[in-house]
């Protein structure tokens, strides 16, 4: 189906990197290792990027690796969506997913 790619930086203190550096990314590429998204956690927010589109999940958190794992499936399996609405669709998933977590 694809290709999942996570990098952590576990040492980072993201208290002290608000400016603009990711505590986590996860990337996610078809077989033939074309990018379909790049998501990166910041302090306060996830920033959600397919092709040029990109927006900002403004929630929090740590996604769990079945919610990662997840998350992958859906962008491989809509990858031919247009990059605007993929970006809209995960954006609106991960905060469903961080946001039932809060409660």
């Amino acid at each position: 189906m694809g290709y999942l790619t996570t990098v952590g930086y576990p040492d980072r203190d993201i208290t002290a990197f608000s400016g603009g550096t990711p505590y986590f990314e996860i990337a996610v590429s078809d077989l033939q290792e074309k990018h379909i998204t790049l998501l990166q956690r910041f302090r306060q927010h996830w920033l959600v990027h397919c092709g040029t589109s990109y927006d900002t999940a403004d929630v929090a958190g740590e996604l769990k690796a079945r919610d990662t794992i997840k998350l992958a499936v859906f962008a491989l399996r809509y990858r031919d969506q247009e990059p605007r609405v993929l970006v809209a669709a995960l954006k609106s998933h991960i905060e469903r997913i961080l946001g039932a977590d809060l409660r």
